[in-house]
C-alpha cells in the first residue's frame, strides 16, 4: 500500500508547483503590453485550451450517461444518469449565481470596446469563479487518484505511470495559465490576489485526495460539474476576441492554446 503522506506530499508539489507558475505566466507575457490587443490573444488562447478541456471532462464524466439513453432497465444506473445530467446543471447556475451575487454593479475601471460594448476588464470575482470552475474538475482528478492510492504502490502507480503524471503536471500548468488570463483580464496580478486563485483552483485536488480514498464516490459525478465550470469559463472569454477587431488575428493563438493541451493529453494516452 502506498505511503499516504509520502502520496499527499507528492500531490501537493505536483499540484501547486505547475498551476502558480502557469497563473504568473500571463502576467509576465503582458508587463508592458496592456490594451486590448494583448487582452483579445490571451483570451483566444485561453480559450482554445478551454474548448478541449470540456471535451476531456465530458469523457472522464461519462458523457453525462448521454449512451445510456431511454434504454435503461436497471433503477440504479438510470437514477446514476439523472444526477450526472443535473449536476452539470446545478454545477453551471452556481457559478452563475455566485458570479451575480458578488459582481459589483460598476466595477471599477471597467471600459468597453468601442463599438461593442464588450466589457475589457473582468472582476477578481469573476476570475475568482473560473478558478472555482477549474477546482471542480480539480475535484474530481483528486476523487480519482485518492480512490486508486489504497491499492497503489506509489502516487505515480495510482496516476497510471510516468507519462500519464507528466500529462497531469501539463495540465495544472495549463488550467494555471488560464486563471492566470483571467486575473489579467481583472487586473487582479498581485501576488495575494494570485495566491487566492491557486488556491481556490488547486485545492479541490487536496480535498478529492481524502474524498476519494474511501473509493465510496464516483469522479465522474464531479467531473459533470467540472464541465459545467469549463462552459462557464468559455462563455466569459469569448466576448473578448469574437466580434472585435482582433477577432481573425485570434484564430492563431486560439489554435495555439487548442494544440497545447491536446498534446499535454497525448502523454495520458
Amino acid at each position: 500500500m502506498v505511503d499516504l503522506p509520502t502520496a499527499l506530499g507528492a500531490g501537493v508539489l505536483a499540484t501547486f508547483v505547475p498551476l502558480y507558475v502557469g497563473l504568473f505566466v500571463p502576467r509576465v507575457l503582458t508587463m508592458g503590453r496592456r490594451g486590448p490587443r494583448a487582452a483579445a490573444f490571451l483570451a483566444a488562447a485561453s480559450a482554445g485550451i478551454i474548448f478541449w478541456f470540456f471535451v476531456d471532462v465530458m469523457l472522464e464524466a461519462a458523457q453525462l450517461d448521454v449512451n445510456q439513453g431511454f434504454r435503461a432497465t436497471d433503477y440504479t444506473r438510470a437514477a446514476s444518469h439523472i444526477v450526472l445530467a443535473l449536476l452539470f446543471a446545478a454545477g453551471l447556475s452556481a457559478l452563475f449565481f455566485l458570479d451575480l451575487r458578488f459582481r459589483p454593479k460598476r466595477p471599477e475601471g471597467q471600459v468597453e470596446s468601442p463599438g461593442t460594448g464588450i466589457p475589457l476588464k473582468l472582476t477578481f470575482a469573476i476570475a475568482t469563479m473560473a478558478a472555482l470552475g477549474i477546482g471542480l474538475h480539480a475535484l474530481g482528478e483528486g476523487v480519482d487518484i485518492g480512490s486508486s492510492l489504497p491499492n497503489s504502490a506509489n502516487i505515480l502507480d495510482a496516476i497510471g505511470g510516468l507519462l500519464p503524471g507528466v500529462a497531469y503536471v501539463l495540465h495544472k500548468l495549463l488550467e494555471g495559465f488560464v486563471v492566470g488570463v483571467f486575473a489579467v483580464l481583472a487586473g487582479s496580478i498581485s501576488g495575494r490576489k494570485l495566491g487566492i486563485l491557486g488556491l481556490v483552483s488547486g485545492a479541490p485536488t487536496i480535498i478529492g485526495f481524502f474524498v476519494g480514498l474511501p473509493s465510496v464516490l464516483d469522479a465522474a459525478y464531479f467531473f459533470a460539474m467540472g464541465a459545467a465550470g469549463a462552459v462557464y469559463i468559455e462563455i466569459k472569454l469569448l466576448p473578448f476576441f469574437a466580434r472585435t477587431r482582433f477577432e481573425y488575428a485570434s484564430v492563431i493563438p486560439l489554435l495555439l492554446g487548442f494544440y497545447s493541451i491536446y498534446v499535454a493529453g497525448l502523454f495520458h494516452s
